[in-house]
């Protein structure tokens, strides 16, 4: 065919060439002939030939064109003959043909070996899944109208289907062939994981027998071992209490279903005993990739306490399963030392430093402030702490006014938004204490500044995490972070003065997180207070800044009184809707409810100030009402958590508190809790 438009070509132009070479001759004639009375005669004559010639070259070219064509027609047909529904069995194709009603008048041989019952019923009977290509409403992203269904599946079966609307007919083209393939490929896809037992050095410490101590590691790597062979992973160990292991994902799957209970097995072997922290990452076809991952959702699970599992998928919310018990903690003096020297270190580095609590500031925020300020001015370092009237809890804001003097002390050491964004530089360290989620920050706007940060917290980490981190620890085993800034001032290697007044904040912190010493009260706890209490903290003075006012108990009693029990051994109580309250006040409330004898876990909320509107939780250990906050985009501890909501009326944090606890709690009794839907 190729071949003969180029000869076709070819003939044009020279035909074009010699009727302009005649038609110039005509010309010229004319010009210098002018005599001549036959030129009209002459003219018709050429007029005549062009005409003869050129149709002559059109009717030959039509007629090979149509000869050519003809063969190729001849040749398709030869091949096929009348085994065309074979080629279209073989290709997998269907084809239907249905009328004006949508009821089917043919199909061909391929679709009634599937459905044998198809033909003189509506489409729509066999195949409800195509009644948006019948409908109007069909239509692609753009608007325009579609056609084309990709993917569905009828009788255990997968088509992609194209329906033509003008010939009323549809096209089936078979994709199980394809779905399977699809299907093996996500089976055998790579899973990455890494195991840690996370308090192998604490119980080798606790453990004096060292025979005792190597039966129970011993009967720990025979668990992950066999955990390993059952599921078929590549089991590899890294250190001595890190393993590698690679799998596929239907492998994973069948991990997930079993909810990884080598993590239950070995916390059982013996009380106080090895635990484990599980972190897996799949869903990107490199190992490198996967790997990563899993080491960072191995972090989470450390630094969320241990004892649990955390699937990081590419792209995906993070799933945490586990985390049920509280984490034990650690004695491990060895670890605080290094941490507390390295955190000085970090101090050291730089010319300056600023100190952020969260907004609402309690005694812990501002302890922990003080306790960073003194290593501060213990290495040389300038440092501020930010600090806003409004932003502060009223009990501590009176502490504060109480016991530094406004006009020889207080701007020396506290800076309002305004000083703190003019003092913030590219040599600035800001330093976050008491918590972890860049949401509830007391200045948002400097921390999106800072570029340099670290991070001293006691509340497990959510979903909300602060970025530029060259330094963190968050420590949930900890009852609050002053009693984390006390073990890094007493421990470190340098010798730490701690002043009376810094010492009274920072007990206040520890006396007000762990609610007198009644909850999460560890014997690191009963050290630092007793070290602080070397330190002459004032322990009365503590007791005078935490005492109710009348008008606070009367508000307190009010909140209770308009409690609701939706669930079983679940208290939830609102604040009256058109009152701002106190912060702490809502804590205190959730801290009475779970007092009451049958009442497991206690949500307290109520508005904070015009816009904002905070939830408090509290749990006697029974319910992790730490990662139900975290639905709430919150976070906190397993017995003690937070959430905020901003710009929302009551009747809606309401109604997402009760949907949280519909759709989680019974998974909070148990074991697994999965990242937002």
């Amino acid at each position: 065919m190729y071949k003969l438009l180029k000869i076709q070509r070819l003939v044009i132009t020279l035909s074009l060439i010699i009727e302009f070479i005649a038609i110039g001759i005509l010309a010229l004639l004319i010009v210098f002939v002018p005599s001549y009375d036959r030129y009209p005669i002459l003219t018709l004559v050429f007029l005549a030939i062009f005409a003869l010639y050129n149709g002559i070259i059109s009717m030959l070219f039509n007629l090979r064109i149509q000869k050519k064509k003809g063969t190729t027609e001849t040749s398709s047909a030869e091949i096929i003959g009348n085994d065309i529904d074979e080629a279209y069995r073989f290709g997998g194709v269907g084809l239907v043909v249905v009328d004006v009603n949508n009821v089917v008048m043919w199909a061909n041989d391929f679709i009634l070996s599937c459905f044998p019952d198809i033909v003189d019923k509506p489409i729509t009977e066999t195949f409800s899944v195509i009644s948006s290509l019948l409908s109007n409403d069909a239509s692609d992203d753009k608007g325009e109208r579609k056609y084309v269904l990709e993917k569905i599946f009828v009788d255990n079966h997968y088509f992609s289907v194209e329906y033509l609307k003008d010939a009323r007919l549809f096209i089936f083209k078979d994709t199980q062939d394809k779905e399977n393939l699809n299907l093996d490929n996500k089976k055998q896809a790579p899973v990455v994981g890494y195991i840690a037992i996370d308090n192998y050095y604490d119980v080798q410490m606790q453990v004096s027998d060292d025979a005792k101590f190597n039966d129970a590691l011993s009967s720990v790597r025979n668990l992950i071992t066999t955990f390993g062979s059952t599921y078929k992973a590549l089991l590899r160990s890294v250190k001595d209490d890190r393993y590698l292991f690679v799998t596929t994902f239907e492998n994973y799957e069948a991990m997930f279903q079993a909810k990884f209970n080598v993590v239950d097995k070995v916390r059982s072997l013996m009380n106080d005993g090895f635990t484990l922290s599980v972190g897996v990452s799949f869903g990107f076809p490199e190992f490198a990739k996967l790997a990563e991952l899993a080491s960072s959702a191995l972090d989470v699970a450390l630094s969320r306490g241990g004892d649990q599992v955390v699937v990081y998928p590419f792209s995906n919310e993070m799933i945490y399963i586990g985390g049920k018990t509280e984490l034990k903690p650690s004695r491990n003096r060895v670890k605080i030392r290094t941490m507390s020297n390295s955190f000085l270190t970090t101090i050291r580095s730089y010319r300056k430093v600023l100190i952020m609590g969260h907004t609402n500031a309690d005694f812990d925020s501002i302890g922990s402030s003080l306790g960073v300020y003194l290593l501060c001015k213990y290495a040389k370092v300038d440092a501020r702490i930010c600090y806003e009237e409004q932003l502060v809890e009223s009990k501590c804001r009176i502490a504060i006014n109480s016991n530094y003097d406004r006009k020889t002390e207080f701007e020396h050491i506290f800076y309002n938004f305004k000083q703190a964004s003019e003092y913030l530089d590219e040599n600035t360290l800001l330093i976050i204490v008491d918590h972890n989620n860049p949401n509830i920050t007391m200045f948002p706007m400097i921390l999106e500044k800072a570029e340099h940060i670290a991070l001293i917290d006691h509340h497990r980490p959510g979903l909300q995490t602060i970025e530029n981190q060259i330094f963190n620890c968050i420590d949930p085993s900890a009852s609050s972070t002053s009693e984390i800034l006390t073990s890094y001032i007493t421990y470190n290697v340098e010798d730490i003065f701690i002043d009376k007044r810094t010492a009274t904040f920072l007990l206040a912190g520890i006396t007000m997180d762990t609610h007198n010493f009644k909850d999460k009260a560890s014997i690191a706890t009963f050290e630092a207070a007793s070290q602080l209490k070397s330190y002459n903290a004032d322990s009365a003075k503590v007791d005078d800044f935490l005492k109710e006012d009348y008008e606070e108990y009367k508000q307190k009693i009010l909140i209770l009184n308009s409690s609701e029990i939706p669930y079983r051994g679940v208290l939830v109580a609102k604040a009256p809707d058109d009152e701002v309250i106190a912060s702490v006040m809502l804590s205190l409330v959730a801290d009475d409810a779970i007092q009451i004898r049958g009442v497991q876990c206690s949500l307290a909320y109520g508005r904070i100030d015009e816009h904002t509107i905070k939830v408090s939780a509290r749990s006697d250990g029974s319910i992790n009402c730490g990662i139900l906050m975290e639905k709430l985009g919150g976070g906190g501890h397993f017995a003690m958590a937070a959430s905020t909501f901003t710009d929302q009326t009551m009747d809606e944090v309401k109604k997402k508190i009760y949907k949280v606890l519909g759709d989680y709690l019974e998974d909070a009794r148990s074991n697994t809790i999965k990242g937002d839907d």
